[in-house]
């Protein structure tokens, strides 16, 4: 926990100090230490996504942004306008409880399997080597490498090492709420406790689309909100819907302007960019554009993908040739009949209808053109992959629009009780890991949290080479395994579609295997299986 405090006192001074910069640069007006600091984030990973293509986001550019957050900070106090902080007069008992909370549930171990296949070897890979071209063909996840990692691995060496990055978010969402009186968004912060073991990417995603909306309903300047909403795009394109609202809205008010295109295109070019240097077409997974680059992916593999996404949808209950064999009528009924995740389905099918509803009760532009965007991407990721855990962004802004009004009070009440339950359920998981078979990575309360959060210990990797390519393999996930890595999984992959990665001008490209290069990767496979614990 003391580590975490640690981690928290440096993003709060260097990403409000860069925040103070990048305000004055793009020219926003803006008061709230929250917005400010997110603006510092923002604006942070735009120029380490641009540094990544160039350079591994070491110590050295950690140092780099620190020294500018201090300047900020330094131009912050030159000027004297305190008014940043006037949220310390609504601060109260129930923010510091919060904060000794949320530390404290932010302690335990990581626990998302994403953060071992994903968040931490995508972090890794940045630190040590920045972007590498095709990297989706060492490791198709690879390929996605979220705006959320390439910040984060840019603040890795010293400053998070731990990666409880989005514990510190959480706490700039507990400012928030003081600084706006906007007790509603207490009821979330239970929901959000489940994230701040990991550097999950749906977190900032989560918050930020709250606090755009909020933000909106309020009439705040445009100009600031547009950024966040590119930016939580950046992060997780099924948040489109997110900066289509902000662009919608501004021509129904007739304020649109045309400078709203410099950021849109600016973070838009640099997406795709990165996308197709990484993965190879331009919006991960999709390979719907397709410019015939050397190092996308083979057919196989991003075939592959696009089944293994299908079947997700169901909750991976059929085989993808069974769903194929569904008539519409049937893919409707067994989406809504998968078993415990069937219930989220319905909820998405409910909350379009009560924002339907909203839209027509009000009758305001605002909430029409909301379940427009809203449906447009529920469209679009019912063609895609329907899986419930794309929706939860519009499960949050339906509860906040509904419970908008409710009472500090009640809002307190509720989010106390719910947020002991799940430090509760974290100190003592066994009922969580025996009874409902999940979080097998939850470790319970240990002593030593008190001084570090807890961390999964990794298995000692083998290395191989196949080819031209040396590399480190894992029988289980590949989490902090020194760069180039595989786990199992991705060799047995591969060995099924008879195809392999190997190196290519400074990348990485897919090739089909010889028939020496099947029995070498047979061998391989073998000897990692006969050393499993």
């Amino acid at each position: 926990m003391l580590i975490i405090l640690k981690t928290l006192l440096i993003f709060l001074l260097a990403n409000f100090g860069n925040g103070i910069i990048a305000i004055k640069l793009l020219k926003i007006k803006c008061k709230s230490f929250a917005l400010i600091s997110i603006l510092g984030i923002l604006s942070m990973a735009f120029l380490q996504t641009v540094l990544a293509f160039f350079f591994p986001l070491n110590f050295y550019v950690e140092i780099a942004f620190l020294i500018a957050g201090v300047i900020g900070l330094v131009l912050f106090l030159k000027e004297k306008d305190f008014t940043h902080f006037e949220f310390k007069k609504n601060i109260n008992f129930w923010f510091y409880f919060f904060i000794v909370l949320i530390i404290f549930v932010g302690s335990f171990s990581p626990y998302f399997y994403d953060n071992y296949s994903y968040y931490v070897p995508t972090i890794t890979l940045l630190k040590q080597v920045g972007f590498l071209k095709g990297i989706s063909n060492l490791d198709l996840l690879l390929g996605q490498t979220s705006f959320w990692h390439i910040y984060l691995a840019g603040f890795s060496n010293f400053s998070d090492g731990f990666l409880r990055i989005n514990v510190y978010l959480l706490i700039l969402f507990l400012i928030y709420i003081y600084e706006r009186k906007q007790w509603v968004l207490f009821l979330f912060i239970p929901f959000f406790l489940i994230f701040i073991q990991q550097p999950s990417p749906d977190l900032p995603t989560f918050i930020i689309a709250l606090i755009v909306l909020n933000e909106l309903l309020n009439n705040t300047n445009k100009k600031s909100l547009l950024y966040l909403s590119i930016f939580v795009f950046c992060i997780k394109p099924t948040m489109f819907w997110l900066p289509l609202l902000i662009v919608l809205e501004s021509i129904y008010k007739r304020n649109f302007k045309f400078q709203m295109l410099i950021p849109i295109l600016a973070f838009g070019i640099l997406f795709i960019i990165k996308n197709i240097w990484l993965f190879g077409f331009p919006v991960f997974p999709v390979s719907a554009v397709n410019f015939n680059l050397s190092w996308k992916p083979g057919q196989e593999i991003l075939t592959y993908s696009s089944q293994i996404g299908l079947m997700k949808s169901y909750d991976m209950h059929y085989s993808y040739q069974q769903i194929m064999d569904f008539n519409f009528l049937e893919r409707i009924d067994y989406w809504f009949t998968i078993g415990l995740k069937s219930v989220f389905n319905f909820l998405i099918v409910l909350s379009i209808f009560i924002l339907g509803f909203l839209a027509f009760k009000k009758k305001e532009k605002f909430f029409t053109l909301l379940f427009i965007c809203v449906l447009l991407k529920f469209i679009l990721i019912i063609v895609f992959s329907a899986q419930y855990r794309f929706f939860i962004d519009v499960y949050l802004i339906v509860l906040f629009l509904i419970f908008k009004n409710i009472s500090e009070e009640k809002t307190v009440f509720v989010s106390v009780f719910l947020s002991v339950f799940i430090s509760i359920i974290f100190t003592l998981p066994g009922f969580v890991k025996v009874q409902l078979n999940m979080g097998k990575w939850m470790s319970g309360f240990q002593m030593s949290q008190l001084i570090k959060p807890t961390e999964f210990k990794s298995e000692n990797p083998k290395s191989y080479q196949l080819g031209n390519l040396k590399f480190n393999a894992t029988t289980g996930l590949v989490y902090k395994t020194q760069f180039p890595a595989m786990s199992l999984y991705w060799l047995k992959t591969y060995q099924y579609y008879n195809v392999f990665p190997q190196i290519s001008e400074n990348g990485f490209i897919q090739k089909k295997l010889t028939e020496k290069e099947k029995m070498e990767l047979k061998k391989i496979i073998n000897d990692l299986e006969d050393s499993k614990p």
